[in-house]
């Protein structure tokens, strides 16, 4: 229902809760619309997506499952 619209009262109940309703719509649309431009903004940069910092570490070497842990008595 929008303003233009026929069926329209302006009473406060009708301002109210069209305006939270247009304003959540707005703020989700944005939301959208920035993660979509940055996602863009990301994938056709020149720079690269991986620091060269991180090179070579393997993020998995300290963990440990718990089969293995229940098998050694470890975790019961």
């Amino acid at each position: 229902m929008l303003p233009f619209a026929y069926e329209w009262h302006w009473d406060p109940g009708h301002i109210i809760f069209f305006g939270l309703f247009y304003l959540a719509l707005t703020v989700i649309g944005l939301g959208v619309t920035v993660a979509v431009l940055l996602t863009f903004w990301n994938v056709y940069s020149k720079e690269p997506m991986h620091h060269e910092e991180h090179d070579g570490e393997d993020p998995w070497a300290g963990y440990t499952y718990v089969h293995d842990k229940a098998a050694r008595g470890e975790y019961a």
